[in-house]
């Protein structure tokens, strides 16, 4: 620190004095001028110390002029009497050459002779000054070589101009003694960084110049003649640096270079003719095989791109997927850990585009598994992960970092906050007053806010009602219906749903509710998900089940209320009311299907739509209204063997909806490969008649009653 100081007073003592030198250089500078100009254009001789005779000094010249004949013009010498030239004058100039030149002159007992800077002279080789005026014609070209001793001293002072002293410093800072410490190398490194700002500050002042002024003369209908007063001039090694290793530049290639891809990286075929159908797509004869729709086009899907990054992807499986709600063009796709890198990240969530298929828009990191995760609904830039650790991890894409900007505590359960694995989460509320649910599996369902990750404003234990055995509840999944925040239902291992509420309410208290249990698979429940209900219908009441016991299943919730009241009509035989019994919900369809199911989602617009993926990495697309017994659609990612290699797992575990307009689901599985599909009109949002909403109400009125 002393050092600094020492350096910074020897600056501004230095600036100090080139400051007086030049301000004293600029005052003898105008001294000179006013003594020896009077208006500028007539030369006035300066006072002499001591009288002289002006008439001496004329008749002196006559006789020079006439001994040497006529003068030569400026810059040219005078012939000697041996015929040889004498050597250019080297008075001319701003030095101070009037009363000295005229002592020197007394001296000699000769007339003196004054110079100016507007006078040019020739010496003779016996000493004498020959003045030629300025307005005289040259009659020969000789170099004529100056010497000014203001020019000479007014450059601007250098640290390569003078020699080093054992206690000096230049300009940098740097001692020239003993070797670098590290503390030295450090501060080098800080000066270098500096100078690489400098240099790049100066570029940018130039370019904004050249544009300001370029713009300028367009304005007023001129042609910009740009390389006349800015010519074009090449980087030198340290400029080029500077520029290419800033931070700036980095991000500026990286999002220029996207925008690119995405502009080339369209499937347009130019030479297609409308007209007469020359787009490529779909044969109506073309067979798909087992639960095609029999050739009807509208209700079939198909494969349009695929996503995989080589750095990143291999040996990976891919644990939830999402689209954008902002930017349909989005897709999150959430990684486990590759367990042949176990110095690459654990976690990896990848942000791809529909329009850039080569690498991922957004890449973020975490040092643990990522087993969910979700953009969020009210801050479309915020995306948010549950991992394996127990934390909640939430990434910003207006963030440079990979890493996450917020994430909750490793704690235990004492100070809040999961210790298990989050396997689900969501997010409920409005846009205003909107919270982060999550679920881990020792039973701990926590709520938290984006603002503040450090303690969860909710904190709740779910455990097993009575008759079970043990109180422990181990919840796979989660999931809240769209009219009501307060309540949800989570599917755990040993393959029952059971109804929460976050909050005590009549008839039962915040938790799992003892009255009420659907009785779903014989094996762990993979995934829940309500309906949509986007319709004149109100269907918010179905939901979707999925589980390892091969099977997918349709239920149709029942409120709080009604339980109560079916519980209440229980009296003994002295009239008092039985304590709450135990309700069992049976499903109102039962579909088997040929391998595990990981996932089942509803379409976000037709009512009576939904998707489904199993082991076998098989993607069935099933319509309700028109059969409940085969799916419509059914189809396999097609894998580019010389893109992901020979061997590729199979298994799909995720498939999600793109919620604008439902022409678009995404999928993916253990190979880490994530699969977009498009789906025919019948299947999409485009036209949803009343019809279909009827026609759902319908079948679900016939399903009730044959239960």
């Amino acid at each position: 620190m002393q050092r600094k100081e020492e350096i910074l007073a020897k600056k501004a003592k230095l600036a100090e004095l080139r400051r007086q030198r030049e301000e004293r250089e600029q005052r003898q500078k105008q001294g000179r001028r006013e003594s020896l100009l009077d208006d500028g254009s007539t030369l006035r001789s300066p006072t002499p110390q001591r009288s002289t005779d002006r008439q001496d000094l004329d008749s002196f010249i006559d006789n020079l002029v006439g001994e040497r004949g006529v003068s030569r013009g400026p810059g040219s010498g005078t012939a000697s009497p041996a015929g040889k030239k004498s050597r250019p004058s080297s008075t001319l100039g701003s030095v101070q050459v009037g009363t000295e030149t005229y002592e020197q002159a007394q001296g000699t007992n000769g007339p003196a002779t004054y110079v100016t800077s507007s006078t040019q002279t020739d010496t003779s080789e016996d000493g004498k000054v020959i003045e030629v005026p300025p307005s005289q014609p040259q009659k020969s070209k000789v170099e004529y070589v100056t010497y000014s001793k203001a020019v000479q001293t007014a450059q601007e002072w250098s640290p390569h101009g003078r020699r080093r002293s054992s206690d000096s410093r230049s300009d940098s800072g740097v001692e020239a003694s003993p070797p670098r410490s590290p503390r030295a190398s450090k501060r080098l490194s800080r000066r270098q960084k500096e100078r690489d700002e400098e240099l790049r500050q100066n570029l940018r002042r130039e370019i904004e110049e050249e544009l300001k002024a370029a713009k300028d003369l367009s304005l007023e209908g001129q042609t910009p003649a740009a390389p006349s007063k800015f010519p074009a001039r090449s980087l030198t090694n340290d400029e080029l640096n500077a520029v290419t290793s800033s931070d700036d530049f980095l991000v500026f290639v990286e999002r220029s270079s996207k925008v690119i891809e995405k502009a080339l990286d369209q499937d347009y075929d130019v030479l297609a003719d409308y007209a007469l159908n020359g787009v490529e797509g779909l044969d109506e004869d073309e067979d798909e095989g087992y639960a095609s729709s029999r050739g009807k086009k509208g209700r079939r899907i198909k494969q349009t791109v695929q996503f995989w990054d080589e750095r990143w992807s291999q040996k990976r499986m891919i644990s939830d997927l999402g689209f954008s709600p902002k930017f349909p063009e989005l897709l999150l796709a959430a990684y486990t850990k590759n367990a042949s890198a176990p110095q690459d990240p654990s976690g990896l969530v990848q942000i791809w585009n529909m329009h850039l298929h080569s690498r991922p828009e957004y890449s973020f990191h975490s040092t643990s598994d990522i087993l969910t995760a979700k953009f969020s609904p009210f801050h479309p830039s915020l995306v948010i992960g549950g991992s394996y650790s127990g934390q909640v991890l939430l990434w910003d894409t207006r963030s440079r970092s990979p890493l996450p900007v917020q994430k909750t505590p490793l704690t235990g359960a004492s100070t809040g906050g999961h210790t298990h694995p989050i396997y689900s989460m969501s997010l409920v509320g409005t846009q205003n007053a909107n919270n982060i649910i999550s679920c881990s599996t020792d039973g701990v369902v926590c709520g938290w806010t984006a603002d503040m990750l450090t303690l969860p404003q909710e904190y709740l234990e779910l455990t097993t009602p009575p008759p079970s055995k043990t109180e422990d509840l181990s919840p796979t999944c989660m999931s809240f219906p769209i009219s009501d925040p307060t309540s949800f239902l989570v599917g755990t291992e040993e393959g029952t749903i059971y109804p929460c509420h976050r909050y005590d309410r009549a008839g039962a208290k915040a938790g799992v509710d003892m009255r009420l249990r659907y009785r779903a698979h014989a094996a762990p429940v993979m995934s829940l998900d309500f309906h949509p209900a986007r319709g004149p219908v109100d269907l918010g009441d179905l939901m979707l089940s999925s589980g390892l016991d091969w099977s997918v299943k349709l239920w149709k919730t029942r409120p709080a209320s009604s339980t109560t009241v079916a519980a209440a009509s229980s009296t003994s035989a002295y009239g008092q009311p039985v304590a709450n019994q135990e309700q069992i919900v049976e499903p109102l369809v039962d579909l088997s299907r040929e391998d595990v199911v990981y996932d089942a989602r509803w379409s976000p617009h037709k009512p009576g739509v939904f998707s489904l993926v199993d082991g076998g990495g098989n993607v069935e697309v099933w319509d309700l209204t028109i059969d409940t017994e085969v799916p419509v659609a059914k189809s396999t990612p097609q894998v580019d063997r010389n893109v992901h290699g020979a061997y590729t797992a199979n298994s799909l575990n995720k498939v999600v909806w793109e919620e604008k307009e439902g022409k678009r689901m995404a999928v993916g599985g253990a190979a880490g490969i994530v699969t977009v599909f498009e789906v025919g009109s019948d299947l999409a949002g485009e036209s949803v008649k009343n019809e279909e909403w009827s026609r759902m109400k319908r079948l679900i009125s016939r399903l009730e009653a044959g239960r």
